[in-house]
């Protein structure tokens, strides 16, 4: 990560001699995350040992958890409306499994029905490189970049929660396998005086389940962006 931070730093202090203008955002921003791949799954199961905790059999919900982040981001514009940029921040991001059965011991042996939810939450810090183009459309301008989030992983905490009858169960695991998430990411800004909205989808190229070994192994992540900025220059 500090490579790539200098790679930037030096791309942005070359260019800055050519810039027509620069704008300095900050940003706040919400989504859904989940995960894509044959590990993906809507709706999974908690198993329980003896002592009544457990995991959740397939954490890697297929289904969008609510996510938030906050950064700030730095863009250089050009006589060409070619824009180039970066972005660097933190982000909380969850998918959601539907649990719909509880087995094992804790569970009193035989599978019993139940309904909950297991949240993988995944914290980053989070970088975006990009580069696009710039439209002005009376006083809004729309931005279109592409890029990729180069995001280190912090942690990766299994936090679950099922009822069954009269009984509540729960789990809380620790789930991080990958270190920095590579995701190829597309974004659309649109902006008017100091005040801006954007959209983006950014989709993970980094198996998450690399490594295990037997059943079925590929979990890579997907996130719907969507947030609010301001420029503060």
């Amino acid at each position: 990560m500090k490579k790539v931070l200098l790679a930037v730093y030096l791309l942005f202090h070359f260019t800055n001699t050519y810039c027509q203008s620069t704008d300095i955002n900050v940003n706040l921003n919400s989504g859904l995350f989940s995960f894509a791949g044959e590990s993906a799954v809507s709706s999974s199961w908690i198993n329980l040992n003896a002592q009544g905790d457990g995991y959740t059999n397939t954490p890697y919900g297929s289904q969008g958890g609510l996510s938030y982040g906050i950064s700030t981001s730095i863009t250089q514009f050009f006589n060409s409306n070619f824009l180039i940029g970066a972005e660097l921040g933190y982000e909380l991001l969850r998918s959601k499994v539907e649990i719909t059965r509880v087995s094992g011991n804790g569970g009193g042996g035989m599978p019993i029905a139940a309904d909950g939810q297991t949240y993988l939450r995944n914290r980053f810090i989070n970088l975006f490189p990009k580069i696009g183009y710039r439209w002005a459309v009376a006083q809004t301008s729309i931005d279109l970049s592409v890029g990729m989030d180069i995001g280190y992983c912090l942690s990766a905490q299994e936090k679950g929660n099922a009822e069954a009858g009269t009984q509540d169960y729960t789990t809380e695991r620790d789930r991080k396998t990958i270190d920095t998430d590579i995701r190829p990411r597309i974004q659309a800004n649109v902006s008017k005086g100091k005040y801006g909205g954007y959209v983006g989808y950014s989709r993970g190229i980094k198996n998450y389940k690399s490594g295990f070994i037997g059943g079925t192994n590929e979990a890579y992540s997907r996130l719907i962006r969507f947030g609010l900025t301001y420029r503060v220059n």
